[in-house]
């Protein structure tokens, strides 16, 4: 992109020095090249200065430094810096905010063809900000730019053709332009194409297809991909199964703070799957992710204190950590807490409350809990048996609007 701008205007043998700068990270030779002849006022210059400032490359990062060259060669019709410009007037970055502003400096760079521009109309039209709200208008404007290969455009097009936003739902659609955002290397648009593949969505289902785009996703180091990938080598889905190389995905995740990654690295110490036994460093995966508030990773926590595993046994810590997750509407740990009031490990024993447990473990999709729940039901009074269901009813008032967590998967 900097080259086909330097080109554009006419390279001097200063713009190409500052040019192999930048490209080895020689960020202030760069500077030293391109700032005499921004105050000579070429604007190809006055851009690449502004763009130092604004991501802080060779000098420190400036945003009212970034507007002022931005501005220098957006006035001379730089359509890049007419761009640039209304992003940080849109952000308010270095200038007062102003959507307004923003707006007829995106116009400007649009007219001249300037796709990323298209795009930021696109948005604003989506979101209503410095004109109507008018979601039409906005998939026209993503279409256009999308057409000329801005990812960014592409990628949100996916998701307005996805939910039907500013026009019909169109699957093939979503797919079609994930593809081409994907193809352009846009990592998100690659994690999201391989999800496609895997479901089936907008595209015929191919494992082997998902595992690809994931791969792609994750090796730009994106966390909900590398998670994805490891689950795909550990289940053998569109790859032959490698719990090892699972672990090592699972790992890459969970290293950037993915809950549902840390839970399963843990899970995979926890058995010696694909990595030597831990329950040590299992457990402190368990208790970074649960932490976060991750319902499965609580579940594990409260079991490993229930069994004493890589941590000492500890009834009170079991049942705390259970009982988050249960109240967060994982049925596994609905059903553990029954049984655990069912049989008075830890707690006095206390059929109407383990009765609470299991039925909204059993709504949830827990089959056993549906048979714990049979037995216990025979064994109350009538008494009992009405406590129970207020209980039950009081518990869905208090979390109504709460959407039931996903079921653990098999260990």
């Amino acid at each position: 992109m900097l080259l086909a701008l330097l080109a554009a205007a006419g390279c001097s043998s200063m713009a190409e020095t500052g040019m192999h700068a930048f490209e080895r990270q020689d960020y202030a030779q760069a500077m030293d090249c391109w700032l005499p002849l921004a105050e000579r006022g070429e604007a190809s210059a006055q851009f690449l200065v502004g763009l130092l400032h604004d991501e802080g490359r060779g000098v420190a990062e400036d945003d009212a430094q970034a507007a002022h060259w931005y501005r220098l060669a957006a006035e001379q019709g730089h359509a890049a810096a007419q761009n640039n410009l209304g992003l940080l007037c849109y952000q308010g970055h270095g200038v007062s905010r102003s959507h307004e502003e923003a707006a007829r400096w995106f116009d400007r760079a649009a007219a001249q063809g300037h796709a990323p521009a298209r795009t930021n109309l696109g948005v604003m039209a989506l979101h209503g900000h410095a004109m109507p709200k008018d979601p039409s208008r906005a998939r026209d404007h993503l279409a256009a730019a999308a057409e000329h290969g801005d990812r960014q455009a592409q990628r949100t097009l996916a998701a307005l053709c996805e939910a039907g936003i500013g026009g019909p739902v169109d699957a093939r659609a979503a797919a079609h332009w994930l593809r081409l955002a994907a193809e352009g290397g846009d990592a998100d648009a690659q994690l999201q194409l391989g999800q496609a593949y895997l479901r089936g969505h907008g595209v015929e289902q191919n494992a082997v297809a998902a595992r690809t785009w994931l791969q792609r996703s994750a090796e730009q180091g994106v966390a909900q991909a590398q998670a994805t990938l490891g689950w795909l080598y550990r289940q053998g889905l569109g790859v032959n199964r490698d719990p090892r190389m699972a672990a090592t995905w699972y790992g890459r995740a969970a290293e950037q703070g993915l809950p549902v990654a840390q839970t399963e690295l843990g899970r995979m110490l926890m058995n010696g799957e694909g990595l030597a036994k831990d329950e040590t460093r299992a457990v402190e995966w368990f208790t970074t992710a649960a932490g976060a508030g991750f319902n499965l990773a609580q579940f594990e926590l409260g079991l490993a204190h229930l069994r004493g595993q890589g941590v000492a046994a500890s009834a009170d810590q079991a049942l705390r950590w259970l009982r988050l997750a249960a109240e967060g509407g994982l049925a596994v740990a609905q059903t553990s807490l029954g049984r655990l009031h069912e049989t008075g490990r830890g707690v006095e024993p206390d059929p109407v409350t383990a009765f609470m447990w299991y039925r909204l473990a059993s709504a949830n999709g827990d089959v056993e809990a549906q048979t714990r729940l049979d037995c216990v039901a025979r064994e109350l009074s009538e008494t009992q048996r009405g406590q129970a269901e207020q209980l039950t009813a009081a518990w869905r008032a208090l979390h109504a609007g709460d959407e039931p967590a996903l079921a653990a998967p098999g260990r």
